[in-house]
């Protein structure tokens, strides 16, 4: 599913601009399951946020980049909590999360296998610790 479709899913026709969570989101799916970093490892602020920012009108700072991706994935998180959809988009009931870092995490798992977090973590975990998956799991 492409990033800014997820986002729009979940927020709707929301005010501002999801341009910096939606690159956030993609570069967040190609560092863990293109390039193999485990999730632990992705630096978000220093690495995939100064990258994102080079795409965004303006070049803004990566540090503002992160203030805004992670206002809108709280966001995204508010309102699946609101709507009940946790189990649907992120693949496990769970009341709260370790912030927006892992949002971004979960929105990345699904936008790059349409298939949410906890079940690609049950399907395949060592994607997500930086290791080659299994070929038939790839998109």
């Amino acid at each position: 599913m492409n990033s800014i479709s997820l986002i729009r899913t979940i927020l709707g026709a929301a005010r501002g601009n999801i341009l910096p969570l939606a690159y956030v989101v993609d570069i967040t799916a190609q560092r863990i399951f293109i390039q193999h970093i485990a999730e632990d490892d992705v630096k978000l602020c220093s690495d995939v946020c100064v990258t994102a920012a080079k795409h965004l009108p303006g070049k803004p700072q990566g540090k503002a980049v992160m203030r805004q991706a992670a206002r809108l994935a709280n966001r995204c998180w508010d309102k699946l909590l609101k709507e009940g959809w946790v189990k649907e988009y992120i693949g496990k009931e769970i009341s709260e999360i370790d912030g927006p870092r892992m949002m971004i995490i979960y929105l990345a798992t699904l936008a790059y296998f349409d298939k949410p977090y906890f079940q690609m973590v049950d399907e395949c975990a060592e994607v997500f610790m930086g290791q080659l998956p299994n070929k038939s799991l790839l998109p």
